[in-house]
């Protein structure tokens, strides 16, 4: 199957169709083809989609970009895995707790945002994310040991305002290790001396 007949049965479950457009931006919706007509880029956030992803989503194995902000998610599947060319993934604004293990099968996955869900512990998979640079977890109610965060080998921009942590594993972190760390709105009860050497921009 196509993935232009993916789409077509895709915007049968939606309120309204998604259409192709030249470019993804955060205020627009729709899909972008390669010169092969296969899906790279898909945005399909405010679709009313009400806790479940579009199994459809998942056959479109060419996609580099996907954006499911503010549709009331409960969960990503398994089949999150079969996007193993993603690289960009955009959730925030949803009902998410966990992640499955299968999305570290997404070796090219560079950006993950999942600020504003239902998060209150850092998930364990994020530390397997192999290409994995940035990370977003802002307003969420994490309150537990962030170490998973550290283990990410290519990470290097982390965003946590706006939750529940009190403590931060400052002395796990290598020299250099990353280039931006914001904690702000966060009760921390002990802050660090100097961690200059290990983050380059902390924000707390």
């Amino acid at each position: 199957m196509s993935d232009l007949n993916i789409i077509e049965r895709l915007n049968q479950q939606l309120h309204r169709p998604l259409k192709l457009i030249k470019k993804v931006s955060w205020i627009t919706k729709g899909y972008v083809l390669n010169e092969h007509e296969q899906v790279t880029h898909l945005s399909i956030f405010k679709a009313r989609l009400n806790g479940k992803v579009p199994s459809e989503i998942f056959d479109l194995k060419h996609l580099h970009y996907l954006d499911i902000r503010e549709n009331q998610l409960e969960q990503l599947p398994d089949d999150i895995g079969k996007l193993t060319k993603l690289e960009y993934l955009d959730a925030r604004i949803n009902n998410l707790a966990s992640l499955p293990e299968r999305i570290t099968q997404l070796k090219r996955l560079a950006k993950l945002y999942l600020g504003q869900n239902q998060y209150h512990n850092i998930p364990a998979p994020i530390a397997h994310l192999e290409q994995l640079k940035l990370i977003d977890f802002t307003d969420n109610s994490i309150n537990t040991d962030c170490h998973h965060l550290i283990k990410a080998a290519k990470l290097t921009n982390i965003y946590l305002n706006n939750n529940q942590i009190t403590t931060f594993p400052f002395e796990q972190l290598n020299d250099g290790q990353w280039d931006e760390l914001v904690l702000i709105e966060n009760p921390l009860i002990q802050k660090p001396d100097s961690v200059t050497n290990k983050v380059k921009r902390l924000i707390m």
